[in-house]
């Protein structure tokens, strides 16, 4: 009955939420784009900092685009082994641009400068090997990055070097309406524990012309995951992004924005 109230709430309040709002896919062009994602998590009964920061630009081509995107920066403040591990993970992708290559709808089809990328990677990570102490948490981290893009195939190294900016993509040419929650499932946990399936709704909070407010609350085993995005219906890319993960004792916040570089 407290659920039916408040979707009943809802629409009372935001009676311009009556339609389906399309969201298309438009991306500025010619431009940098800072995109930053920083995110708290405990590490060794310590509340933590992971930020990093990526240059992106769209170009179009042909029916589609090249986004372009650079890893400018990344900083920690966690304690000993967490900040080492995330530094070598990320830190070989410092500065080397990704030409990834976008369909008209939006989809990541191919990264057209893989080989450059990955032997950019590799060579940083085998100096990382040979420079770090024995044993250390960066050494290990930088082998098992190593070890990871070896055995990938092709589709799942793709995968992985798109991981971070496919979240800007995740409602591109799609259609979203407050009358008909979307239902969504996937996977939560990781960096605070393993994988747990959760799953739930995602609803169109709000509409401000093409301001789009999304809500997802997720659930599943000792898992809660909460989340909040805000769409352009014009560009389709997701300007900010807010999630909460509870995996058990443990919380992770993050936040993601997209902004005019140099603002």
């Amino acid at each position: 009955m407290k659920r039916g109230i408040a979707f009943l709430s809802l629409a009372l309040a935001s009676p311009a939420l009556a339609a389906p709002v399309a969201i298309g896919f438009a991306p500025p062009t010619g431009q940098d784009l800072l995109y930053r994602i920083e995110q708290h998590r405990p590490v060794d009964g310590r509340d933590s900092l992971f930020r990093a920061d990526r240059v992106l630009r769209f170009e179009k081509v042909g029916d589609g685009y090249i986004l372009h995107v650079t890893l400018r920066s990344l900083d920690s403040d966690a304690p000993g082994a967490g900040a080492d591990a995330y530094r070598a993970a990320l830190s070989p992708l410092i500065g080397v641009e990704h030409r990834f290559r976008l369909d008209a709808h939006g989809k990541i089809v191919s990264l057209d400068n893989i080989d450059d990328v990955r032997a950019a990677m590799e060579k940083a990570l085998n100096a990382m090997v040979a420079k770090a102490p024995e044993g250390s948490a960066g050494q290990r981290t930088a082998k098992n990055v190593l070890t990871l893009l070896d055995g990938l195939t092709p589709e799942g190294r793709l995968a992985l070097l798109s991981g971070e900016v496919q979240p800007l993509l995740l409602f591109v040419d799609s259609e979203v309406d407050d009358a008909r929650p979307r239902g969504v499932r996937t996977m939560a946990g990781p960096p605070l524990g393993r994988a747990v399936a959760v799953e739930g709704d995602s609803v169109l909070a709000a509409h401000d012309g093409n301001r789009l407010t999304l809500q997802e609350d997720l659930q599943g085993e000792g898992a809660h995951v909460a989340m909040r995005y805000i769409v352009s219906a014009q560009t389709g890319l997701v300007d900010a992004q807010e999630r909460t993960l509870t995996l058990g004792a443990q919380t992770l916040t993050e936040k993601r924005s997209l902004t005019a570089a140099g603002k």
